[in-house]
């Protein structure tokens, strides 16, 4: 018996790959609804397609460009990108999972691990143990898998927070926002269509005030928002524990998120599908997992990069990336890949690497 602790989208692609071989595999969920509530901006490039097939059915919208500001400065690039709606993806995942023959159990709260079986309170507080050959906490970034089975060790976070505006909007380009605008990460502005639009920001620290003062920046007033999201955005760490005896942990559970973008969605099932080889053949998630956490580890050296950036450093940067020649060069190359996006920018722009070294110690 394999129990996975979390029907979130890694935990159920996870799920569908082990019941697609054969495994016996139970997914538990502490929710009613798979999907809600939501806690995250739901933009991913085209690499999604290469895990699973990109329906209609949770699209909500195609980007063909990015517009990127700094506090003086704009550039405008190509994109490939596709926004989801959340819920609708988690449900087609959880289905995913149903259709190979997992077991799916809403409103089950996780308590603890005990001895071999897996505990959990089922919606009328009815203790359950499950006894589990495996047990995967893919739970989100406050795993408490994790802390049940002492894996949660030191983590650091971003706090996101979102609003869902009506307005006039690009379609077809979002819009991200560095520097003082939104210190310490970003902000941003996807659109779900022509009149509504993700509005968000993410930081360490006040958070709740950067938010106010970007939607006062961006003239959104109380009567053009439909709702609000948030929600914890993990920062990878090459030590956190993924494994320890029967006890596996994957996707934001794992802090296995892009530190440059907070995307967890593709790492998260990049993983997943790992985990599944190596619970399948036997193998080590940790030797697995290496090429992943080598794409990781860039994502957060990049990321400490540009939190040293000020304001005119930003401007700098931008003025470099604008150039027809960089233009050309974003059209092929999509953030999910940074080492080969790393290496083809700083060839066809070498001014760059000269410009970021000066910020590494």
């Amino acid at each position: 018996m394999i129990v996975i602790i979390g029907a979130g989208p890694v935990g159920c692609f996870l799920g569908g790959l082990l019941a697609k071989s054969g495994k016996d595999v139970s997914i538990y969920e502490e929710h009613s609804i798979i999907g809600k509530p939501v806690h995250c901006t739901g933009i991913v490039t085209e690499e999604l397609g290469k895990l699973i097939e990109v329906k209609k059915e949770f699209v909500v919208n195609r980007l063909s460009k990015v517009k990127i500001f700094s506090k003086n400065s704009k550039i405008e690039l190509p994109a490939n990108d596709v926004v989801l709606d959340r819920a609708k993806f988690d449900q087609y995942l959880a289905r995913y999972a149903v259709k190979h023959g997992a077991n799916l159990y809403l409103e089950h709260k996780f308590l603890g691990i005990d001895g071999s079986s897996a505990v959990f309170a089922d919606k009328s507080n009815k203790i359950i143990k499950i006894k589990a050959d495996v047990i995967i906490g893919a739970d989100g970034p406050l795993s408490d898998a994790a802390k049940s089975n002492m894996m949660f060790g030191k983590r650091d976070f971003y706090f996101g927070m979102q609003a869902r505006a009506k307005g006039k909007y690009c379609k077809k380009a979002y819009e991200v926002y560095f520097g003082s605008i939104c210190p310490g990460f970003f902000a941003w502005i996807v659109p779900e269509s022509e009149k509504v639009a993700r509005i968000g920001v993410a930081s360490r620290t006040q958070t709740k005030s950067i938010f106010n003062r970007f939607l006062h920046l961006k003239k959104i007033q109380k009567k053009d928002i439909i709702d609000f999201q948030a929600g914890l955005i993990p920062v990878y760490n090459k030590k956190t524990t993924c494994q320890k005896d029967n006890v596996f942990l994957v996707g934001d559970a794992a802090c296995q998120v892009k530190a440059t973008t907070g995307g967890g969605i593709v790492p998260g099932l990049k993983a997943a599908r790992i985990l599944a080889d190596c619970i399948i053949e036997n193998k080590s998630y940790k030797k697995e997992l290496k090429k992943l956490n080598k794409e990781l580890l860039l994502h957060l050296r990049i990321r400490k990069i540009l939190n040293k950036f000020s304001d005119a450093d930003y401007n700098k940067l931008l003025k470099i990336m604008g150039s027809k020649k960089m233009s050309i060069f974003f059209n092929k190359y999509d953030r999910d890949n940074p080492k080969k996006l790393v290496f083809k920018a700083v060839f066809a722009k070498p001014e760059l690497l000269r410009y970021i070294t000066k910020f590494i110690n």
